[in-house]
């Protein structure tokens, strides 16, 4: 039945030599299981697109405000998602985003390994360019895909995660105003910035990374795949400007049907058993709804329960996804500000925007830096080096910044739980001082304001206090965490005046209106105070 079906589309579309030709192209003998991770990159995108499918089914992108039967406020978009989820193993909703969330995940980590893969073989070499070129902005579009579905929840945890990589987009040299408005759809996160990260998520993203696929997946077919290079003592230039280009490398091999589509299937299967598991162990949660006074998000269930651990509510402070966290931890590396003489650069702009483009750029033209005819590693020494160290600084700061993560969660506990209710009457206190504490800026901006008057410490030590500033910067400020440590700060009342009312980096602008002077002097004063 099947053959006389086939035969029947054959006849009439001509498919056979086509299909022939990929199923039955001879594969160099040295492609072993490394060379799967394409085609498990491949079966994880297929996942995210047809779960992805199942959930805008359900989703309504709106911050609309929703009044829930125990009398607390939530949003469309979360209600929606939560009402889509479900919270039990039997709910199809609640596999449906199990899938997609550890499928986000783990693509980002096989990408990243093909990629890996490709560069340590040198298989970005010639004829094979434009191959590399389509996977570098691939790997782009994921992270994209990463960047926009993380508000889409619309949860505090994505809300204050997604304010922080918008201040980074914004503090672009030149074109930063209009890069933080086009991503806002605005000036302020809202409405109009869920509505369009939901059209970049849904619309935009997978009709360009499916082109760049088909792209791929032609030129892999067209050209061949490299396989692995010869030893290091081997590997010579014989004339032929690489051995894996020629068709004599490939007669030894075997056909791709069936011998490496069943290693392809195998990793494959592992690939989807792994989301598999994590889905069961590992399920997905939300915030609280969006508080745009306070960033301590609280981790709920689907029903709106909190999250208890060890008798305690889970609260976690503003922070990207872990393959953003190096870049997080980053950007603490660089001073707020570079003096070039007649104009500055933020640092943010430096170590989130500058540093970045560079690298991207390195590895788009990584063919032309390295254009000799060797592929093994042992013999592209610079090369090799130069990623091991890059690679290895990347762990580095993610640990760094998981470490500082745990600290500021550890040292914050109780201030948040204290800052997560309503400031006592005339206590002074706002909600802006709580998101300009917790949000984790520069030194001062903590307690930045326009500071007027004389301050009192111990006044300023109760705001900072019942605000949760110690969930960024522990030990009262006199060690560093999220944000920076406070104890010992050189900089002036004027510059921590405008960092809290112009914003900078991880740190939002405050208007008069949402900030006391009086609240601010005081805080200053205490900062002023420690040791």
């Amino acid at each position: 039945m099947a053959n006389r079906v086939y035969e029947w589309v054959d006849e009439r579309t001509g498919i056979k030599p086509a299909l022939d030709y990929v199923m039955y192209r001879r594969m160099p003998k040295s492609v072993n299981w490394l060379f799967t991770l394409g085609s498990a990159s491949l079966t994880v995108f297929i996942i995210q697109a047809v779960s992805g499918w199942f959930l805008a089914m359900g989703y309504t992108p709106s911050t609309a405000t929703v009044t829930m039967p125990d009398g607390s406020i939530s949003n469309e978009a979360l209600q929606s998602l939560r009402h889509t989820t479900g919270d039990s193993l039997a709910n199809f909703g609640y596999w449906v985003r199990g899938f997609h969330h550890w499928g986000a995940n783990l693509m980002v980590i096989v990408v990243l390994l093909h990629m890996l893969r490709v560069f340590f073989t040198g298989s970005y070499k010639y004829p094979r360019e434009l191959t590399w070129f389509t996977g570098v902005f691939i790997l782009l579009m994921v992270l994209g895909f990463s960047f926009t579905g993380y508000l889409l929840p619309w949860d505090n945890r994505a809300y204050w995660a997604t304010q922080v990589g918008v201040k980074i987009g914004g503090s672009a040299p030149i074109l930063g105003d209009a890069v933080a408005n086009i991503l806002r759809g605005g000036p302020t996160l809202g409405a109009a910035t869920l509505t369009r990260f939901f059209a970049l998520h849904v619309l935009l993203l997978p009709a360009l990374i499916a082109g760049l696929i088909a792209v791929h997946m032609f030129l892999i077919i067209k050209i061949g795949i490299s396989g692995m290079p010869k030893s290091a003592s081997k590997e010579q230039f014989s004339g032929e400007f690489f051995e894996s280009t020629s068709l004599n490398s490939k007669k030894a091999g075997k056909a791709f049907f069936p011998y490496t589509i069943f290693k392809d299937a195998v990793v494959s299967l592992l690939v989807v058993g792994l989301i598999l598991l994590a889905t069961i162990l590992l399920p997905v949660d939300s915030s609280n709804p969006v508080d745009t006074n306070n960033p301590v998000s609280t981790l709920q269930n689907n029903d709106g329960t909190p999250i208890m651990q060890n008798g305690q509510v889970v609260q976690i402070q503003p922070q990207p996804e872990w393959y953003f966290l190096f870049l997080f931890q980053f950007l603490k590396l660089f001073p707020s500000e570079f003096n070039f003489g007649l104009f500055s650069v933020s640092g943010e702009a430096v170590g989130g925007i500058i540093v970045p483009t560079i690298i991207i750029l390195v590895l788009l033209l990584l063919p032309y830096l390295d254009r000799g005819p060797k592929r093994n590693p042992l013999n592209r020494p610079i090369t090799t080096l130069s990623a091991i160290v890059i690679l290895i600084g990347m762990v580095a700061l993610t640990l760094f910044a998981i470490n500082d993560l745990n600290k500021a969660q550890a040292a914050g506990a109780p201030a948040s739980a204290a800052a997560a209710s309503p400031p006592a009457a005339g206590g002074g206190t706002t909600p802006a001082a709580t998101t300009a504490a917790a949000a984790g800026g520069s030194a001062t901006t903590a307690a930045a304001g326009g500071a007027t008057g004389a301050g009192d410490p111990a006044a300023g030590l109760k705001v900072f206090q019942s605000n949760g500033c110690a969930a960024c910067h522990p030990n009262g400020g006199r060690a560093a965490g999220v944000g920076p440590k406070l104890a010992g700060t050189t900089r002036d009342d004027a510059y921590i005046t405008g960092n809290i009312r112009n914003g900078r980096g991880q740190m939002p602008a405050f208007s008069a209106d949402q900030v006391s002077d009086q609240d601010i002097t005081n805080v200053i004063a205490y900062i002023r105070s420690l040791k």
